[in-house]
């Protein structure tokens, strides 16, 4: 019987599961499905729920995941079961984290960074240079319902003072509160304090030592720092979801975050990638967007939900394809804040969802930027650094038609130079991160052959040049028996060139002096290769700022037209 590898993702809304085989010497997808996240008082229900989807990987994928009476069992007991499972999740609250470290920019910063991929709301901060007494600083440990401690910041070898009072104050705050789900400890910082935080807290295994985050002063590693905080996301999960440690014992696996895992091959993506850009991943739900950038060696990430307010509804009130009242428009907003599963049911409510799609992107990607001032994102130019490819995933994308998922993803991200829009339309990168430290190799194969939809090759254009002038133009060479076209952009066109099927389109840029593609100057063009999309080349010279009408059925028919011009 040939080896397999088991992938779950348990999602807030959707558990997903993968079964990975070799055909032909090379990994590929043998079997997927997905059943209703449910989670229940008691974890019966939840376990029924894991237990059906492996009943359905089974039938369809050849394997033998549960005993003879359909339980769960323990797997390693059943004949030609998987080699491993890797687990995944980012259903449930998001864990309630406090930061404790010397200094804002030095240790604050870099926790928060690093907290990011593992589904963590960060509810306290306390910085040891406000010079809080030790019994003002207990008391604020003491009143926020936290559940994981990091703490970090000072360099090897430096001041320990204000470390060990903060140390002592949490072995106070770890033993004397009484909790059912214990309080998880990552300790990161100055390493000649390690054994004593370790003996002093006696938080046994809830408590993680990694080495320290930063390397140097003003320098970062956070991947230090991975390994212990995935156990104390795992140790957390378990305490909280009914029925989790008994399936993860049976499967015998551990719980990693969603992010993190998609994260991993994000990073794998931009380290063997040639073109020196970063690599992203905008992941957009009904209820939150996540996104995920790797670039220059670092990986960051971000889960953002958008608050609803007066500021957001007028930005995407000012992007919709449809003219509506702000009445109608903030209704539909805050009924779809209280259902996020709401379906559009007319031509006005697509409209108004695309366009708070918009916003919620900008606004995830502006919160990244806080996070990470070297993401390159700026609220009002856009996606000022270079990324390629961009990958697009979630829900919200999922459910559009192609030119939609772009149009939205163009008008939130407004890229800059030439890129390359993939979706991953199953989330496969996650299933794939959960199982790239077991078999490094089935990942690697698999993005080659199924991960990826080509969505669209984005030209932006970026030019001082006022609308209706000439900004570029383009010769489309189709092979030698076809007549080749040529294309005259203007200032503020929109313009879709088709891509070959099975083939390689080539399009050579002429771009006007002061006209800037992405070849590296202002007026400088030259051949681009491009591979069959969905969509094609989309060549957009609208502006950066997005140049929009002031007048409201002029600017909804211009990005009705915009729509049209994708697809229709």
């Amino acid at each position: 019987m040939p080896e397999t590898y088991l992938s779950l993702d348990i999602g807030k809304n959707q558990t997903q599961a993968w079964l990975f085989a070799q055909r032909d010497g090379m990994w590929a997808v043998q079997a997927a499905s997905s059943v209703p996240t449910v989670l229940d008082g008691d974890g019966s229900q939840f376990r029924k729920s894991i237990q059906t989807l492996l009943s359905q990987i089974e039938q369809s994928g050849d394997v033998q995941l549960l005993d003879n009476h359909g339980q769960i069992t323990n797997i390693r007991r059943l004949e030609g079961a998987p080699a491993f499972v890797g687990m995944s999740l980012s259903a449930g609250k998001p864990v309630k984290a406090a930061l404790i470290g010397l200094s804002e920019a030095y240790s604050i910063a870099p926790l928060r960074r690093l907290v990011s991929l593992f589904n963590c709301e960060v509810v306290l901060e306390v910085n040891l240079q406000d010079n809080l007494n030790a019994s003002a600083q207990l008391e604020r440990l003491l009143t926020s319902d936290i559940e994981l401690y990091v703490i970090g910041g000072g360099a090897n070898g430096g001041a320990q003072k204000t470390l060990k009072a903060a140390i002592e104050n949490l072995r106070l705050v770890y033993h004397l509160i009484p909790r059912t789900v214990r309080h998880q400890i990552v300790y990161c910082g100055n390493q000649d304090l390690a054994e004593y935080a370790e003996s002093e807290i006696e938080a046994g295994l809830d408590m993680h030592l990694a080495s320290n985050i930063q390397t140097n002063p003003g320098q970062e590693d956070p991947t230090l720092v991975w390994k212990a905080m995935l156990k104390a996301f795992d140790r957390l999960r378990l305490q909280q979801i009914p029925g989790l440690a008994d399936i993860v014992n049976d499967l015998h696996t551990s719980v990693i975050p969603s992010d993190f895992s998609a994260g991993r091959m994000v990073r794998f993506l931009e380290r063997s990638s040639e073109n020196g850009k970063g690599v992203l991943m905008v992941h957009v739900d009904a209820d939150e967007v996540r996104v995920i950038a790797a670039r220059d060696q670092k990986l960051n990430g971000i889960a953002h939900h958008c608050q609803v307010n007066d500021e957001v509804l007028r930005m995407a009130r000012g992007l919709s394809s449809q003219v509506t009242d702000a009445n109608s428009f903030a209704n539909y907003v805050y009924n779809r804040a209280l259902f996020p599963d709401f379906t559009p049911a007319t031509l006005e409510d697509l409209g108004i969802e695309q366009a708070w799609a918009r916003v919620r992107i900008r606004e995830a990607l502006n919160a990244l930027q806080k996070l990470d001032p070297d993401f390159g994102y700026n609220p009002s130019l856009g996606l000022t650094r270079a990324y390629e490819p961009i990958i697009l995933s979630g829900s919200e994308m999922h459910l559009a038609l192609p030119h939609q998922g772009l149009m939205i993803a163009l008008d939130g991200i407004l890229p800059h130079g030439i890129t390359t829009f993939l979706q991953d339309e199953h989330q496969l990168l996650t299933a794939l991160g959960s199982l790239a430290p077991h078999e490094p190799l089935l990942p690697v194969q698999v993005m080659d052959t199924e991960v990826f939809t080509n969505l669209a090759t984005v030209v932006t254009v970026d030019t001082p040049i006022s609308d209706g002038q000439m900004v570029l133009q383009i010769e489309v060479n189709e092979g030698e028996q076809t007549p080749r076209l040529y294309h005259k952009i203007q200032m503020g066109d929109l313009k879709r060139i088709e891509t070959l099927q099975n083939n390689k389109t080539e399009l050579y840029l002429a771009p006007e002096d002061e006209s800037d593609v992405g070849m590296g100057l202002p007026g400088l063009g030259g051949w681009v290769g491009v591979m069959e999309s969905k969509v094609g080349v989309v060549v957009d010279a609208r502006g950066r700022p997005l140049k929009l009408p002031s007048d409201e059925i002029a600017r909804a028919e211009a990005l009705h037209n915009w729509l049209w011009e994708l697809g229709g």
